[in-house]
């Protein structure tokens, strides 16, 4: 009997690119579960809103409660042995609604992947009302595997449940966006890159500062922004920031665009820009794709980029342009850009490819089915 997987997660619109690191990891994650050859049912999670207006709110709260009916009815019908259920979940607010799902599957005798998407976990978990905290552990407790973007939310697991089974779950590169040879970067001039989300989180106008602050100094140097941003009114603002800086002509805006065009924006960049402030930031799929095609990182201490980048010389001390240009100026003056980009292509080639994660996947897969038949 072929191994089943009932898979609750956000995909967004199939139709249209996906938005944000959420709906691109569960889309990743469902080729591997296919490429695997499991059986894959999926039970889809309503879709985000982005005003979060009190109509919007009870819009959201209907389908959750929506959701948890349509999840009950379909691991209930569909139960039989060698069946997992893989829950991708946010915790934060949205714990609550997830314990429920957790409990559900428990209570119906499957073996249960609670994910850990996103970052902040500890931070929620630490900080959080006494009834968060109640939650999110038993959240944990009755689930039988803990998948993690993050290898840092080992220590909080095991402070909850020391013996519960923990699997490092990271983002990858996919195999035909990563380039099969280290890509030659272009020696007359410099060239600096932010591509993704075009939000206030995000800091964009950190990296235009850092961008002016460069090109007083190096006449060869050039930006480009990729990325849509859903609030007009920042989207306006930015639009008028670039306009106010005196290299003005040296700054490039682009739509966000699929991976095929994508590629042809990473080509020839040195350097990656990453001023993230977002409190839920976690293994950035901009950053690693970033770093497949050779591109310098420079990045806050957010998330997970820490752990990703391997080099605390970029990761910057503190969130200011002068940070960033610091970084940048340094490896400018050094002559390190050379061997800085080829150690952001191994570093990738080596952990964060679609075929490393592919196998760990498979193997934790694996490995949870014959618990699971050994158990019943």
């Amino acid at each position: 009997m072929t191994p089943r997987i009932y898979f609750f997660a956000n995909f967004g619109h199939w139709d249209r690119q996906p938005y944000g690191g959420g709906e691109i990891g569960n889309r990743r994650t469902l080729g591997m579960m296919r490429q695997a050859e499991y059986e894959v049912h999926l039970i889809e999670k309503y879709n985000r809103v982005f005003k979060h207006t009190y109509a919007d709110t009870f819009v959201i709260i209907c389908l959750m409660l929506w959701n948890i009916i349509k999840f009950f009815c379909v691991i209930l019908f569909g139960r039989r042995r060698n069946s997992l259920v893989h829950i991708v979940g946010f915790y934060g607010s949205t714990i609550y609604f997830e314990r429920i799902l957790v409990g559900i599957s428990h209570l119906l005798g499957y073996s249960t992947i609670y994910e850990m998407r996103g970052g902040g976990a500890t931070d929620h978990y630490e900080n959080g009302t006494k009834c968060y905290r109640q939650t999110f552990a038993a959240t944990i407790r009755c689930a039988d595997a803990i998948f993690s973007q993050g290898e840092e939310n080992r220590t909080l697991i095991n402070s909850i449940a020391p013996s519960k089974r923990f699997f490092y779950y990271p983002n990858c590169v996919m195999q035909d966006f990563c380039p099969d040879t280290y890509p030659t970067k272009p020696t007359e001039r410099i060239n600096l890159l932010y591509f993704g989300r075009i939000s206030r989180q995000k800091n964009v106008k950190v990296v235009i500062d850092t961008f002016n602050l460069l090109a007083a100094k190096y006449p060869s140097i050039y930006l480009d922004i990729v990325g849509n941003c859903t609030e007009s009114a920042y989207a306006e603002e930015i639009t008028r920031y670039i306009s106010a800086s005196e290299f003005a002509n040296r700054i490039t805006m682009h739509p966000a665009c699929n991976h095929q065009k994508l590629k042809e924006y990473l080509s020839d960049k040195h350097f990656y820009l990453f001023p993230t402030t977002e409190p839920r930031e976690g293994h950035s799929n901009a950053l690693t794709e970033a770093m497949a095609w050779g591109l310098i990182p420079v990045a806050t201490d957010m998330g997970f980029n820490r752990a990703i980048i391997g080099n605390d010389a970029l990761i910057v001390k503190k969130l200011s342009p002068e940070s960033f240009a610091d970084v940048v100026t340094q490896i400018i003056e050094n002559g390190n850009i050379l061997e800085l980009s080829k150690q952001a292509y191994w570093r990738i080639q080596s952990n964060y490819t679609e075929n490393i994660i592919y196998d760990r996947l498979k193997e934790e897969y694996d490995t949870l089915f014959k618990l699971q038949a050994t158990n019943q």
